[in-house]
């Protein structure tokens, strides 16, 4: 992939729609330039944008219509946002928001992807 700056909402409409599926760079790169941005951000605009994160992945993983393994590429990657959002929690309710996260992963990672095993 170029060096271009791309804007975050193209590169979740590759990932989302699978159009990168051979290109595993593309999810590599949407989620370095993620870590970058949250760094420069406040701690709750820093978990908003992993949330994001988070639920494209998540989303990707849960579309049957994709490809497979971009599907499981996905699966993958998407611990690492869940990670950067649990070293962010502060109060009791951002542990609830994670821990329901985690559960969410569980439960639809198990349904959707148990059909591609």
């Amino acid at each position: 992939m170029s060096h271009y700056l791309v804007p975050f909402s193209v590169l979740e409409q590759t990932i989302q729609g699978g159009q990168c599926a051979d290109t595993p760079q593309v999810l590599t790169y949407y989620l370095t330039r993620t870590e970058e941005y949250a760094e420069r951000l406040c701690i709750v605009d820093a978990m908003s944008l992993h949330q994001r994160v988070f639920n494209v992945l998540l989303d990707t993983v849960c579309d049957t219509r994709l490809a497979p393994h971009w599907r499981q590429t996905c699966l993958d990657k998407v611990y690492l946002p869940l990670l950067h959002i649990k070293q962010l929690i502060l109060t009791y309710q951002d542990a609830r928001n994670y821990f329901k996260m985690e559960h969410r992963l569980r439960m639809l990672s198990h349904y959707f992807m148990a059909s591609v095993e």
